[in-house]
């Protein structure tokens, strides 16, 4: 049994995969979108070039078309038809992938902790015949094996049922004040039905999503077609990101308090990252976690660092008025010059923050690397003062050098195929809509089955 519980493995890996996802989800839609489009518009051509338009409106177009050509056009309808189908199916299983990644993540979760904690199984129905040990050859063996029987047995539970598990298993609240929890419950049973009823919203559905106070729209019944838009699958990936982190962090200090400092460092890493990626929204979420929900810290210092995070986060996301409220909640007079120059950058006196840049000098407690990378300074490194203040303390002007593989450089130009930004930008929210209108409606007198109405 290990002597320490690490989870920061496990968490990372997890999100690794989810943030991966999240990321390829426009172009892999782009692309999608890309082939509807080509294969609207060669059907089109085709039918410029061999039918009569005898009938046109905002939306739809008819034709009049030879019995000769009726088949062909057929096909290549019904591949425009395949290709916009594509768009409302990728979506959905992007969700469906997101899902996964959480069940297999939460698989992993609950095996390290009985690893950690073996007691924390009930034993009475835990038992393991002589012969079946014998055959796994060791005690070791049989408690792994054990160990897969209950995670395999929480899985194959539904969500809330898997939350009611660890509460009582562990003996901690685990979605009192979890805001983000209805929409969690939502996400879970939208993907059930995905996977097993093709997205049709179900009895079930409605009565969980109601009983644990998931938002629907009102319109949604029995039978319904569910989708998924561009808003959905980044909620879908942010609510994610956050259940898995928060409860890695909850049961992590409960189960192993002498762990706090390895789990204040993980949790850390990963606020981080979602700050230098701008990924505000998220950012807050988690940091408002820290400061406020989370009540041990391994020292002052690592308690003030989020509380800059958390200020930060608020100010560049919009709300520069709760970022000065988190700011003048705390005594910095007593800090190092490091968090003195990241509150006084926050609070937007650069050439203040100049002078404490001078007094921390070429090797005090703030780097040329931490000059180029911490968050907090995103908007003071775009300033005369910090161009000037910091060719002063390190002799000359902030610069890089970037080194780029010369072959992936040239792949990537020779890339005809390649989207347009505005296209990756815009192709999620519009896969939706176009999926559900034709781009053009086919007619034939002769021919019933060249008509290509979605």
């Amino acid at each position: 049994m290990p002597e320490n519980l690490e989870l920061h493995t496990i968490v990372d890996n997890y999100l690794h995969k989810l943030t991966a996802l999240h990321e390829v989800v426009p172009y892999q839609i782009s692309m999608a979108f890309a082939v509807a489009q080509d294969s609207a518009k060669k059907h089109k051509k085709f039918l410029d070039e061999k039918a009569e338009d005898i009938e046109e409106n905002e939306e739809t177009t008819s034709y009049k078309l030879d019995y000769k050509h009726a088949k062909r056009s057929s096909r290549l309808g019904l591949r425009s038809d395949r290709a916009k189908t594509v768009l409302e199916l990728i979506p959905r299983y992007f969700v469906v992938s997101y899902v996964s990644e959480y069940d297999s993540f939460l698989g992993r979760l609950i095996a390290q902790i009985l690893r950690y904690k073996p007691e924390i199984i009930d034993t009475k129905d835990k038992n393991i015949s002589l012969s079946e040990l014998v055959n796994l050859g060791s005690v070791e063996s049989a408690r792994e094996k054990i160990f897969a029987k209950e995670v395999e047995s929480v899985l194959r539970s539904s969500h809330a049922d898997q939350f009611a598990w660890m509460e009582t298993a562990f003996s901690i609240p685990l979605t009192k004040g979890l805001e983000s929890w209805p929409s969690f419950i939502e996400l879970t049973e939208r993907r059930n039905l995905f996977v097993h009823c093709d997205g049709i919203a179900s009895d079930q559905y409605i009565k969980t999503c109601k009983k644990h106070n998931a938002t629907i729209k009102n319109s949604i019944a029995i039978g319904d077609k569910l989708k998924v838009d561009r808003k959905y699958l980044r909620q879908s990936y942010e609510v994610l990101y956050e259940i898995g982190l928060k409860l890695s962090q909850v049961l992590w200090r409960k189960l192993s308090p002498s762990d706090i400092e390895k789990a204040e460092k993980s949790l850390s890493h990963f606020i981080y990252e979602l700050l230098i990626e701008e990924n505000y929204k998220l950012a807050k979420n988690l940091l408002d976690f820290a400061c406020i929900t989370l009540k041990r810290w391994s020292s002052e210092g690592d308690r003030l660092v989020y509380v800059v995070n958390r200020a930060l986060a608020y100010k560049f996301s919009g709300d520069n008025s709760t970022c000065q409220s988190i700011l003048d909640a705390e005594d910095w007079s007593a800090c190092g010059e490091n968090y003195i120059l990241c509150v006084t950058v926050l609070r937007d006196d650069f050439k203040k923050a100049k002078e404490i840049m001078l007094r921390i000098g070429s090797s005090g407690s703030v780097t040329e690397l931490d000059y180029a990378e911490w968050p907090c300074l995103k908007e003071f490194r775009a300033s005369d003062a910090f161009f000037s203040g910091f060719s002063e303390v390190f002799g000359y002007p902030p610069t890089t050098i970037e080194k780029v593989d010369n072959d992936d450089a040239t792949a990537d130009s020779s890339n005809n195929t390649k989207p347009s930004p505005n296209t990756i930008e815009s192709c999620v929210s519009e896969s939706v809509s176009k999926s559900e209108s034709s781009v053009i409606s086919v007619s034939s007198e002769k021919d019933p089955a060249s008509n290509q109405n979605e």
